[in-house]
């Protein structure tokens, strides 16, 4: 309908700084930033006919804004993976980071000594693709807390075979290729 489609273009017009001043606010990313505006819009554009005639649009593209906030803040938070024992042993072995493919394979190799092929599929699919524990549950046929103990405990079992002296050197390459599955 041209009607909805001029009422969204205006709109976007006169909301559009608004509603990145008001995400700015609260988040510092600017990738980020740009993504939750353009989603608050996209669900703006989806809502359309009901927002026409809406009492307080610019209202309401706030409380999406926020919404989207919380549900980016949720998915960055789940992508930094608390290994706190990883990042001090990393830290002290006086090491940086790995600079080259060899490195990163080698990582790689390492995680997959601890974990199944199944396991790192999970984790891929929930930290690198982003797929919510919810959808995780159901493509695994098992509740959302069972999923999320599962995912728990690979952690902890990546966590308690960089404990052994045979992996510290390791363990900040495995550091490595989690921090880097969580950045693709």
């Amino acid at each position: 309908m041209k009607e909805n489609r001029e009422f969204f273009e205006e709109l976007y017009r006169s909301e559009y700084d608004n509603i990145k001043r008001y995400v700015r606010r609260m988040v510092t990313d600017g990738n980020g930033i740009e993504d939750i505006v353009q989603e608050t819009f996209v669900e703006a554009y989806r809502k359309i006919s009901s927002l026409r005639t809406h009492p307080n649009v610019p209202g309401w593209l706030r409380v999406t804004a926020k919404n989207k906030i919380m549900k980016w803040e949720e998915k960055q938070k789940k992508y930094s993976l608390d290994f706190d024992y990883i990042l001090q042993n990393a830290e002290g072995s006086g090491k940086g980071k790995p600079s080259d493919d060899f490195k990163m394979v080698e990582a790689y190799c390492t995680v997959r000594k601890i974990l199944s092929d199944e396991e790192l599929e999970i984790l891929r699919c929930y930290y690198e693709y982003g797929y919510t524990s919810q959808e995780m549950a159901a493509r695994l046929g098992i509740t959302e807390t069972c999923f999320k103990v599962r995912i728990l405990r690979m952690k902890q079992r990546i966590k308690n075979s960089l404990q052994l002296p045979l992996f510290v050197c390791a363990g900040q390459l495995i550091l490595q290729i989690l921090k880097f599955v969580g950045d693709v």
